[in-house]
């Protein structure tokens, strides 16, 4: 079996590459991206590195060739990525593969509000339809954006404002998503499975801004406000209007319940724990001591 990783260049499919390279020969893995010359270490380990891009759907057969499964990474570009996903699926069963572990999202329901469902669904759909065997993996909320991009200018300011009102998700590092992808593309038995990978814990966002103040050393608190103001604030930031809808949407969808489950499948996949948020904390302590 060889297995392929798609956007190989990107956060969570090279960490997921690295976690596979610990569980099967550099010879059964091909990493598939737009900018080969970024994933050089990968090739002198004897990877093979092919060049494939979404957007370039006749580039996409040959760069799957060979391969009998495939990690799909979701994009991000809100409504055209699932054009892109359509482009690789259609390639990869052109390809010969057998089997997609495509990278969705907690929230992943009809009923949640959040922007960014829509393409996931319209994915799952497409994913359904392609006779291939297909594994879910819907990753939680990664703790990254939180620590690396919403506390360094809540501590800057004192205050984290959102309007999720004290609702809780189960944060998850991207790191542990990416050695749960690494265990279902090495391993037998997870065709037509889906798994939810949550961090190990629930937390608010009053409990984040708890938890930063202790590891940068300086105070942080937490007000909650209606979604109107909370797009007036962003709007006055200069914020687009579709990053505005996904955060405001976010709230919405947090305050539902949506990002509430919480499950133990890194533990189950990989043999250890999922990590707390506060890991992640300390390995930023200089970003948010100094923010």
């Amino acid at each position: 079996m060889r297995i392929a990783i798609a956007s190989a260049s990107g956060a969570l499919a090279k960490a997921t590459a690295v976690y596979a390279l610990e569980r099967t020969s550099a010879d059964d893995v091909i990493l598939v991206t737009r900018n080969p010359g970024a994933l050089a270490e990968f090739a002198r380990r004897g990877v093979t590195v092919r060049y494939g891009d979404y957007d370039e759907p006749e580039s996409l057969p040959a760069a799957f060739e060979g391969a009998t499964r495939l990690l799909l990474v979701s994009l991000h570009e809100l409504g055209h990525r699932v054009t892109q996903h359509r482009n690789a699926v259609e390639a990869a069963a052109a390809a010969g593969v057998r089997h997609i572990v495509y990278t969705s999202y907690i929230m992943v329901d009809p009923a949640c509000p959040s922007t960014v469902v829509p393409d996931h669904l319209r994915t799952h759909e497409l994913l359904d339809a392609s006779g291939l065997d297909v594994t879910y993996l819907r990753n939680g909320l990664y703790a990254e954006t939180p620590v690396t991009q919403i506390l360094p200018p809540a501590i800057a300011r004192g205050t984290l404002v959102d309007n999720t009102d004290h609702a809780k998700g189960a944060f998850v590092h991207r790191d542990d998503c990416a050695a749960v992808a690494a265990a279902v593309l090495t391993s037998s038995g997870h065709e037509g499975r889906t798994y939810d990978v949550t961090g190990p814990e629930l937390l608010s966002f009053a409990d984040i801004a708890a938890l930063a103040a202790r590891v940068s050393g300086r105070p942080v608190g937490y007000v909650s406000v209606d979604d109107e103001v909370l797009d007036a604030q962003l709007r006055e930031a200069g914020v687009p209007d579709d990053v505005r809808g996904m955060i405001v949407s976010f709230g919405v969808a947090l305050r539902a319940g949506f990002g509430e489950p919480l499950t133990d499948t890194v533990r189950e996949l990989t043999g250890r724990p999922a990590r707390p948020i506060t890991d992640l904390m300390e390995r930023h302590r200089p970003l948010l001591a100094n923010a």
